[in-house]
């Protein structure tokens, strides 16, 4: 019997079992070790498990794959693999490298282990080298965002602009999980710039009859009016910017970022929340779509921060306007992993009690004439 398959077994030990003239036992001595293993299911178990879903390499890279692992990447980064099953039962190694489908030990052959398609795992805090207690930084701590599928709920922010044109009806990212926006224009001005609550699309389409949160912008002359919305979150597994241009000029007219799609907390559909400009005119509009890499998200965050206290910060969008560009000759993939488009219902209970929710999570398929491009920075006068 182990602890693994047989929880309701345990015991505690009576010290009339353990003192100088008790004899040992086979018994008395798998209930120690039983008793072990409880203690590091309920102090070090992150809550994610699975099986190989195909033979690890054999080599040193150390691959285990689980196809239906849906793991962030980076997520398990630091902790710890334990086999539970198999020839190699028992086994700890140390997790390097997680993509949705794989957990990388590099260094180690699993393969030549014993680890074979089929045999069990489970993911534990940092069982072999965090000796010094838990940190708290996240990956070796029992903290409520250890785990994607049971992470935890927080605050992010999501933007929206509108650049000089009539009235426009945008989704405001986070949707039924958002707090009331906030405005700013691009510059001090005596221009007039417009905002509203209201969902009033030119033109007919399929997410009209889905609860959304919309907001009405408008700018005058060559100015730019942003909206930005602080929302719970417990996902950001890809980083979403959408950019709606007219088709011919290339002329920005809006742009949308977030850490999570449009559809999140706006019905949850993204079939019927494919992109943020309720708008859009496929006949004269064209939408970009841009997902950055962690790394240039942090970068462009950084950029928008100023020092000086007399001078506003910037936000993602207008760093974004002012010093990247779209590069027309890439041709980035459309996401291919599941992210979260929503919540439970319970969420907000959970939210208040500090306690673990499992998020509504799924791949987003790419809308038909939705361009993917990355962004390039700008050349800055000295370059030139």
């Amino acid at each position: 019997m182990s602890f693994w398959t047989a929880l309701s077994q345990l015991r505690t030990i009576p010290a009339t079992e353990t003192d100088y003239d008790s004899p040992n036992s086979e018994e008395l001595l798998e209930q120690i070790r039983e008793n072990i293993e409880a203690l590091f299911m309920l102090l070090l178990d992150t809550g994610d498990s699975g099986s190989a879903t195909s033979n690890p390499p054999n080599d040193t890279t150390g691959v285990l794959t689980d196809t239906a692992g849906g793991y962030s990447t980076d997520e398990h980064n630091g902790r710890t693999l334990f086999i539970k099953s198999g020839l190699a039962i028992g086994n700890l190694y140390t997790i390097d490298g997680t993509t949705a489908t794989t957990l990388v030990c590099t260094g180690d052959n699993l393969y030549a282990d014993g680890v074979r398609s089929g045999d069990t795992y489970k993911v534990l805090y940092d069982l072999k080298v965090n000796t010094d207690g838990h940190d708290h930084d996240g990956a070796n701590s029992k903290q409520i965002n250890a785990s994607i599928d049971q992470a935890a709920l927080k605050s992010t922010t999501g933007e929206v602009s509108q650049a000089a044109t009539a009235w426009a009806s945008k989704t405001l990212p986070g949707g039924e999980y958002g707090f009331y926006p906030r405005i700013k224009m691009d510059a001090v001005t005596s221009q007039q710039y417009g905002a509203t609550i209201c969902y009033q699309p030119s033109t007919a389409h399929a997410g009209w009859t889905s609860y959304v949160t919309t907001i009405q912008l408008w700018a005058q002359s060559t100015g730019t009016i942003y909206a930005l919305q602080r929302y719970i979150q417990a996902s950001g597994e890809v980083f979403w910017i959408f950019i709606l241009r007219d088709k011919l000029t290339k002329a920005v007219k809006s742009m949308w970022q977030a850490p999570d799609h449009p559809c999140f907390g706006n019905g949850n559909k993204p079939k019927l929340c494919p992109h943020p400009f309720l708008d859009y005119d496929s006949e004269t509009d064209e939408i970009v779509v841009i997902n950055p890499a962690k790394e240039e998200v942090l970068e462009m965050q950084s950029a928008a921060i100023t020092e000086a206290d007399d001078v506003p910060d910037r936000g993602l969008l207008q760093v974004i306007a002012e010093d990247y560009e779209i590069d027309e000759a890439s041709e980035p993939a459309w996401p291919d992993v599941p992210v979260t488009v929503g919540l439970p219902e319970d969420w907000n209970e959970a939210w208040l009690e500090r306690r673990r929710v499992r998020p509504i999570k799924m791949k987003i398929p790419q809308p038909k004439g939705l361009i993917c491009r990355s962004l390039k920075k700008k050349h800055t006068a000295e370059e030139l």
